[in-house]
């Protein structure tokens, strides 16, 4: 029985970078008004996922780089833990000052000695009372602080009074989580070391350390994980192709990770590289064993989504490893339509050159020609008529190329063009109305 991995990838919102919406919707061919969106929006759910590991630096970054809230004043005790010596603390601390004091933030004086990595002043907070499980209004307790920052001393110190090391914060990430992300390697075998927390814990999103160390490229990381049994290799390949990280690639390979288990939307990682356009990663996992016939729920290859994003020089790859050009998903529709509808024109050109049937008809009858006229890509409907594209093919509904979506007008010189051809007149010799 093939094994499917649990590894989803989760929604997007809000994160840095060059993001766009993920494409989520099926295809309806019941309505004529429903279309094949191009397969670059779904090539955006996979470069998305490579931007999920930043969420870990946006979740509070506001809080990590700014000092306590409160009044400047000498008196203050958040004040003189975040600028002032330890001196000042103690004499603060022996005038009553309160070890629960907060900001805005909810950050407590402990949240800040430890955002410091100020151990003595951790040592003292922790002898006069401070709560080591507080949590901030993110839900970061200082073990979460101590993660960010790679403070294995100051961790320590917090481990041994008990600090939770399978708390929260707001989005489901444990400090493991965090130390994992940014590479903190000896970090990460001390909270694995610690009781109440294993490698198989999951963030708001499905994600474990193993994931987040993928993401980030974080190969010590990786290799401990991987020798300590438990962890999520396969979905961690998953995420290491969507993230463009060849080396952790490479890695989990190495330790045993199975390259053609799929996503929870049957896409394997081959599939990602190449919606991406990686060439180098497509020529490792296929160097690897990585299948190119593999389907996922759309019924789609891994050509499929190179031809969506218009990405040559993965198509060149995956046609030159034997993939069939023709190949059709569950709509009927081949690698030549993807690259017709997105207007790649050098990828159907290389299509077009390698064997693809110009006149296929997929979905609701459509050929390549009637969806790069439905999406107005001129250039690309000149390069299919001059290959024999058939504008007098009609779809189920009895459209012929130049009525989808309306008869656009950029569409019309196309046209008039492959007119002209056939018949010897001129573009001015014949009315766009005659069309």
């Amino acid at each position: 029985m093939e094994k499917v991995c649990a590894w989803v990838p989760p929604p997007w919102h809000g994160t840095p970078g060059p993001t766009r919406q993920s494409l989520q919707g099926e295809y309806s061919p019941q309505v004529d008004s429903s279309r094949p969106e191009p397969m670059e929006q779904e090539g955006a759910e996979a470069a998305e996922q490579e931007l999920r590991w930043i969420e870990l630096s946006s979740e509070a970054r506001e809080a990590r780089t700014k000092g306590p809230s409160a009044p400047q004043s000498q008196g203050n005790l958040l004040q003189a833990v975040w600028h002032g010596p330890a001196a000042l603390v103690t004499k603060l601390l022996r005038q009553g000052a309160s070890v629960e004091e907060k900001d805005r933030f909810g950050r407590t004086p402990l949240h800040l000695a430890v955002l410091r990595g100020h151990a003595p002043l951790v040592r003292l907070l922790l002898q006069r009372g401070a709560p080591v499980d507080a949590a901030d209004c993110a839900g970061h307790t200082p073990l979460h602080d101590a993660a960010w920052q790679g403070h294995s001393r100051v961790a320590e110190l917090l481990l041994r009074r008990g600090a939770p090391v399978a708390a929260r914060s707001g989005k489901g990430l444990t400090p493991l989580h965090w130390a994992a992300a940014l590479g903190h390697t000896l970090l990460t075998a001390r909270l694995l070391a610690a009781p109440g927390l294993g490698p198989e814990a999951t963030d708001a999103f499905g994600w474990t350390a193993v994931h987040w160390a993928a993401a980030g490229g974080r190969l010590p990381v990786l290799e401990l994980l991987a020798a300590g049994g438990g962890a999520d290799l396969d979905g961690a390949l998953l995420v290491a192709a969507a993230a463009g990280r060849q080396a952790a690639l490479r890695l989990l390979m190495a330790c045993g990770a199975q390259v053609d288990n799929p996503d929870g939307s049957g896409v394997t990682a081959l599939g990602l590289a190449a919606g991406l356009g990686r060439q180098q990663d497509i020529e490792l996992l296929l160097g690897h064993g990585a299948d190119p016939g593999i389907r996922d729920r759309h019924g789609r290859v891994a050509l499929h989504r190179a031809a969506a994003g218009g990405h040559l020089s993965a198509v060149q790859l995956l046609v030159a490893w034997g993939t069939e050009v023709d190949a059709q998903d569950s709509l009927g529709l081949t690698p030549l339509h993807y690259a017709a509808l997105g207007g790649h024109m050098e990828v159907a050109s290389h299509l077009l050159d390698r064997g693809a049937q110009v006149n296929a008809a997929g979905w609701l009858h459509k050929t390549p020609l009637h969806l790069a006229a439905e999406y107005g890509h001129s250039p690309t409907m000149e390069l299919l008529l001059s290959r024999g594209a058939s504008p007098t093919l009609r779809t189920q509904w009895g459209e012929v190329a130049q009525m989808s979506n309306g008869g656009l007008p950029q569409v019309l010189p196309a046209f008039q063009g492959e007119q002209q051809m056939r018949s010897g007149h001129t573009a001015l010799q014949v009315p766009s109305n005659s069309l």
